[in-house]
């Protein structure tokens, strides 16, 4: 955000796909006036110049950013945020994606939510760069936590997610159809587009080729086979949508079997 020549309010917003939405169209470019945008990436957002002129040596200063869905539009004072960010061995760092949200009494993180990027030449330019969490990431207890809205059915829709644990047999000569310790066992849990969990299954048996059901608060049932063998893919389908793990659409990353089992994420559209 920046103001050029105290006035000239200007705004974009940088998400991780490295895409630039900017914002010049002000409802008013004046101390005080609260100014509302709506952004895909980050949802709706205000920022509020409050002071001027001696306050700033000249023109707008001192912004105030509130996103909606950080806590219901609370405020970063941006002005404070980044004077602290001078103070900081790790300056030129902005989170966005850690940072606890700051209060009174909390100690500043290593990194930075705000920093000034002023530049003064013939053109006094006044601007700050913050970084903030992209609609529904959450980030752990006590961090920046972006939460968009929820449906009637309890559940934030749009790209939801899942972590998923196999576990290998314990006793793979055994007979599978009467030892349970002749199948892959599977933890699933499933996230919203919020990453808050909405379904879990936990130790469920998986014979070879059967699907083990995953209920949640989604409309539909999540499937997970496991196959054969270690070396066989885990799948999953979702309404329409079917894949294996190694699925680059749907982001999944799995890991090699380790003391007896292998874990992983996915997405899938929600």
């Amino acid at each position: 955000m920046k103001t050029e020549k105290g006035g000239n309010c200007h705004a974009d917003v940088t998400c991780s796909d490295g895409k630039t939405r900017n914002y010049d169209n002000w409802g008013g470019c004046a101390h005080q006036v609260v100014n509302r945008f709506d952004d895909p990436g980050i949802g709706p957002f205000t920022i509020t110049w409050t002071k001027k002129d001696d306050d700033c040596s000249d023109g707008l200063c001192a912004p105030e950013l509130a996103l909606k869905y950080v806590g219901n539009y609370f405020v970063f004072d941006v002005e404070a945020l980044s004077e602290e960010a001078q103070k900081n061995a790790n300056s030129a760092t902005l989170c966005g994606v850690g940072c606890s949200r700051p209060t009174p009494e909390s100690e500043p993180d290593s990194e930075n939510i705000c920093q000034a990027t002023n530049v003064y030449n013939r053109e006094t330019i006044r601007s700050n760069q913050c970084g903030v969490p992209a609609i529904g990431k959450d980030y752990g207890p006590g961090k920046l936590d972006s939460q968009g809205p929820v449906g009637e059915a309890g559940y934030a829709t749009g790209w939801c997610g899942m972590h998923v644990v196999q576990y290998q047999k314990e006793e793979p000569a055994a007979d599978p159809a009467s030892d349970p310790k002749a199948n892959y066992h599977l933890d699933v849990t499933l996230y919203d587009s919020n990453e808050d969990k909405i379904g879990e299954v936990l130790g469920a048996e998986a014979p070879a080729g059967e699907a083990v059901s995953v209920f949640s608060k989604l409309p539909h049932v999540m499937l997970v086979t496991a196959q054969k063998v270690d070396a066989d893919p885990v799948l999953f389908a979702y309404s329409d949508q079917s894949w294996a793990y190694a699925d680059a659409e749907h982001h999944c990353n799995f890991g090699q079997y380790d003391s007896g089992n292998r874990e992983g994420d996915c997405g899938f559209s929600c």
